[in-house]
């Protein structure tokens, strides 16, 4: 039997009720000796839930024993107003305790040597010695914090109402008011609650609506955001408790939230569903909050969350296609359908900025970013590929630090690029990177890291085809060539003491501010040619070797037919973005990805 769930905010708390409700299911479905295989699939207006196995509600309705899905959370100064609980962490968490725990966990950390503080930061626990450390932080600390205090009472309420249903014999009454609620759409909130809650809850005290916390219902904040406002009073805005109840369950599901680096700011992100399992969703959500472990700041926050989730989801079509892969997993991959991509199964995240004001907490921004629809894996060898792009990309904007200006344009440019599969935020990101690789060449430590061609032209050409007849062009490559030779090369041979060519400083930046207008851009891209050439000359007459190869008459020809089919714009941008990657690895670069720390530029928080 298929359930609905209606989307009537469009923003996380829709997200948060459905997963909510599939753990509900989940629960239900093994109380009765199923197996879960749940489907959740986007119709646009509402999500459509399939179980798999049929559910005997008439069994349901026996159900007796509360069973808690998430957690009563005790802290010092409410402690005495809770009621008796069994000293279980299904039932209760002790706050001052696990934040104690935590502190131990980060202290002993501190003192771990580099190849097991990198174990813990890329998620490979394998290789981390737990069993040398006190324990590690609880895997919903961050909810918790998120919580206490400013949403605890409301949250505890709730909790504690569920268990008092349980103690009085009425889960299965309730289960089966959910299911009836869901069994249609539009849902029919009105008839249920009237109908069916209302009987149940008329000899008791519990309560009906409860005050929605923006922290699981976003856009709701106090009585102005009310649908039709008729004052400007600051009440909060109520929900049928049961649907937040649902919220707060679904928010341990599938919910990551974490304060941002260096300030109390707070982000929470919430994946949106296109067609998944349940199963590989809760398998993915463990792998991406396994890798981030670490607080970041805002703009890459949002990247490193797209490209680490992306990056769990690949692999788990990796192991879905191999020979061992389980029926779960191949279920998974049929799913997904012959060409897999990513961004079918998980659409992207809902994203909130909570802006901390010192005695309270408020939304400041409301998001949508999409997971990358150019990641297709086509054939067995395109997981490998996108595997290494992603972790290319990682590794250069984790270069960057938002307190400086240009850096945070960098930044910005990016993000705009990988939850929208636009290509000119792309091209806005290469062009001020060849400005800032070359400022950076000879201050660094070790050199600034680059993109290479061969991953850089895969991700250009899955975004749009028709560039491949550009990109494999005899003279579009030589010229890249002659500008990567005269830019990032040359400066690599200066650190390595050969200072036979010179460094041509913001060639990148003035290629693409003449493309404007292709007279004017080859006007400058033939006097720089012209100079590379005679450069090249020189060299040889007075140099051994082994020198650059010149620009031939043929390639100017290429890249003039390339502008007239294609516009100067692309082509100038194209060659800057590829004159600025570099095409093989240099032992300097091997060097710097084994030894720099990523704790440098990630804080736990």
């Amino acid at each position: 039997m298929p359930y609905y769930i209606d989307k009537t905010t469009s923003t996380f708390a829709d997200e948060l009720l459905a997963a909510g409700f599939i753990r509900l299911l989940e629960q239900l479905l093994d109380q009765q000796g199923q197996a879960p295989d749940i489907m959740q699939i986007d119709h646009g207006h509402y999500y459509e839930i399939q179980t798999g196995a049929t559910l005997d509600l008439e069994r349901v309705k026996t159900t007796t024993t509360p069973f808690p899905l998430a957690p009563i959370i005790r802290t010092l100064k409410n402690a005495k107003s809770l009621p008796d609980l069994p000293e279980h962490r299904a039932y209760v968490i002790d706050y001052d305790q696990e934040r104690d725990q935590r502190g131990a966990f980060l202290t002993a950390f501190k003192g771990l040597e580099k190849t097991a503080k990198k174990a813990y930061i890329i998620g490979d626990d394998a290789n981390f010695p737990f069993d040398l450390m006190p324990p590690p932080p609880h895997e919903h600390w961050d909810i918790f914090r998120l919580l206490n205090p400013a949403a605890l009472i409301g949250y505890n309420s709730l909790m504690t109402q569920w268990l008092e249903i349980g103690d009085a014999g009425k889960t299965g009454a309730i289960c089966c008011l959910l299911c009836e609620l869901f069994s249609q759409t539009p849902n029919d909130l009105a008839a249920c609650v009237e109908e069916s809650w209302k009987p149940l809850a008329k000899a008791t005290n519990w309560k009906t609506d409860t005050s929605a916390s923006q922290f699981f219902n976003p856009p709701q904040g106090k009585g102005i955001n009310k649908p039709l406002p008729n004052g400007v009073g600051l009440s909060n805005l109520s929900s049928f408790w049961l649907l937040e109840w649902l919220k707060m369950i679904g928010f341990y599901q599938i919910a990551f939230t974490r304060t941002l680096q260096g300030v109390n700011d707070r982000k929470t992100y919430v994946p949106v569903v296109g067609r998944a399992d349940w199963t590989t969703r809760q398998k993915v959500q463990t792998i991406f909050e396994k890798r981030m472990r670490f607080a970041e700041t805002a703009v890459l926050s949002d990247i490193l969350t797209i490209i680490r989730y992306t990056t769990a989801l690949v692999e788990r079509v990796a192991t879905a296609q191999r020979n061992t892969a389980s029926e779960q997993e191949q279920a998974f991959l049929a799913l997904l359908g012959e060409m897999p991509r990513p961004a079918d199964f998980i659409r992207g995240f809902h994203t909130v900025f909570y802006k901390d004001l010192g005695n309270a907490v408020t939304t400041m921004n409301i998001a949508f970013l999409n997971l990358p629809g150019w990641i297709e894996i086509r054939q067995p060898e395109d997981i490998a590929t996108f595997q290494a792009i992603l972790a290319e990309h990682e590794n250069i904007v984790r270069q960057f630090a938002e307190n400086k200006g240009e850096e945070l344009t960098l930044l910005t440019y990016y993000r705009d690029f990988i939850v929208a599969d636009n290509l000119d935020p792309f091209f806005e990101f290469t062009t001020a990177y060849s400005s800032w690789l070359i400022s950076q060449g000879d201050k660094s430590r070790f050199p600034p890291r680059k993109f290479t061609t061969h991953n850089l032209r895969r991700l250009l050409v899955s975004n749009q085809s028709n560039l491949s007849e550009i990109l494999d062009a005899p003279g579009f490559v030589n010229i890249a060539y002659a500008i990567r030779q005269s830019t990032v090369t040359a400066q690599y041979r200066k650190t390595q003491g050969d200072r036979r060519y010179d460094i041509r400083y913001g060639l990148g930046r003035d290629l693409v501010r003449q493309s404007q207008y292709p007279d004017e851009f080859l006007a400058s891209l033939s006097d720089f040619l012209h100079k590379y050439n005679a450069e090249n000359a020189q060299v040889m007459e007075t140099r051994p070797a082994p020198y650059r190869r010149s620009v031939q008459t043929s390639d100017i020809q290429d890249i003039v037919q390339l502008i007239d089919k294609h516009g100067s714009d692309l082509i100038a941008k194209l060659l800057v973005a590829y004159g600025y990657a570099r095409e093989s690895r240099t032992p300097l670069e091997i060097e710097e990805e084994e030894t720099t720390d990523e704790t440098t530029t990630s804080e736990f928080q």
